[in-house]
């Protein structure tokens, strides 16, 4: 489903953890013992057993971890408290139409999406149909725009108890916090990747991480690719993979024949695009631009991309996520300034024809607006949990609080038991 589906999941779930997992509910027994008492109120294994799952499907928790859900029920209740002592859950009638307002805005989202989602014929009755399904499927968990509505009033409460235990605390963030923090970060992103050009882009290109600090040694390389036909790309690749293949230690220049194979393939190759090359080349020399000739006989897709065309390919000597003629190719000798252009090189691609289009500088990157914003935000956050974690510790030794551990520890040792268990049969 989309985000707003997922959102009104999330916003059911606090609902859940908010008001219906750490009331009493069963009387004790040896099944359901009382696992921890608030000011004598008792809290026992089913409710805990509720707020567990609740935690283990907002992936907070995992299977046994009873000590977990007794504290958050514990916080719960404390918090609970706090905000019914306050007054925090009282709203207006405005501010409560607002969240009705919401709710139904949210809950029709949700329909929507349900209905996107698994529509097969696009009728009004299959659309109707679909709706019908819909708001069965989120009512038979439990869900309806009633409880969504009382699930933003808690938000809203919880917001209001936040602000409470902020007061008179200082959450400014000035701008040397800001540089500080972008440069001990940046300082750890160089340590990461520092001589290791291979995890570097692993982490950046693959992982999509975003790193405050560049190596040395990278340029910029856009190309003129060239396809060519099949069966002579098949015969060059096999004919290259077949020399690879011969080199060993005690023979590391491969065997002879092998690579005469290989440089006959690349010849054939090459003299399929000969009159090409040799016009690309022609009119390099009298000044037309490179990216012209991109145009009109480069065949990467991504060479098609204004935004990709500026920034070019980022290639570094010991680059591993390029084809290796390709950046051989790069740092050929050819290759030693700005502006300059290879010779052509056969690859696995094709033809590539490269130019030299610019240096990236190295070292730590400029902070941006973007970057200073996230961090301000990040600082920020931090601070304020901080407060509101000590605010919360103040509040929880208010009350008297008496844990069952034995209990506690008993339950979380059969559930590691099970759980060994089932992993080996």
């Amino acid at each position: 489903m989309n985000r707003k589906l997922n959102r009104i999941l999330a916003l059911c779930v606090a609902l859940v953890l908010a008001l219906g997992c750490c009331s009493a509910l069963a009387e004790e027994t040896a099944e359901n013992p009382v696992l921890v008492t608030i000011d004598g109120e008792e809290i026992r294994l089913d409710a805990i057993k509720n707020m567990l799952d609740q935690l283990i499907n907002a992936g907070y928790a995992t299977e046994g971890d009873y000590a977990l859900a007794v504290e958050y029920a514990i916080q719960e209740k404390v918090l609970k408290g706090k905000i019914t002592e306050w007054g925090l859950d009282q709203f207006t009638e405005e501010e409560n139409e607002a969240f009705r307002n919401e709710a139904h805005s949210e809950w029709e989202s949700a329909i929507d999406s349900y209905v996107s989602y698994f529509l097969t014929e696009d009728t009004d009755e299959a659309r109707a149909k679909a709706r019908e399904d819909g708001a069965a499927y989120f009512t038979s968990y439990g869900y309806s725009e009633e409880s969504l509505a009382e699930s933003l009033k808690q938000s809203a409460a919880y917001e209001k108890l936040e602000q409470k235990a902020l007061e008179g605390k200082d959450v400014t963030v000035s701008q040397e916090d800001i540089r500080a923090e972008f440069e001990a970060t940046a300082a750890q992103h160089q340590a990461a990747v520092e001589g290791n050009i291979g995890l570097y882009e692993l982490y950046k290109t693959y992982y999509g991480m975003e790193f405050w600090y560049t190596p040395e040694g990278y340029r910029s390389i856009i190309h003129i690719l060239m396809k060519v036909d099949d069966e002579l790309m098949t015969a060059y690749t096999e004919a290259q993979a077949a020399y690879e293949e011969s080199k060993n230690e005690e023979n590391p220049d491969g065997d002879a024949e092998k690579k005469a194979a290989v440089e006959a393939a690349k010849a054939a190759v090459l003299a399929s695009k000969q009159a090409e090359i040799d016009d690309i080349y022609a009119r390099l020399e009298k000044g037309e631009s490179f990216t012209d000739l991109i145009a009109q006989y480069g065949e990467d897709p991504s060479m098609k991309d204004a935004a990709t065309l500026a920034e070019g390919y980022l290639v570094h000597a010991d680059s591993v996520m390029y084809d290796s003629a390709f950046t051989s190719g790069a740092f050929s000798d050819k290759m030693q300034k700005p502006g300059d252009t290879s010779d052509p090189v056969v690859g696995s691609y094709g033809i590539h024809i490269l130019y030299y289009q610019k240096d990236i500088p190295g070292g730590v990157i400029e902070m941006t607006d973007e970057i200073s914003a996230e961090i301000q935000q990040s600082i920020y956050t931090e601070k304020v949990n901080t407060y509101y974690s000590e605010a919360l510790d103040s509040w929880i030794g208010e009350h008297e609080i008496v844990r069952n551990q034995e209990a506690i520890d008993a339950l979380t040792a059969a559930a590691q038991e099970q759980e060994a268990e089932e992993a080996a049969e």
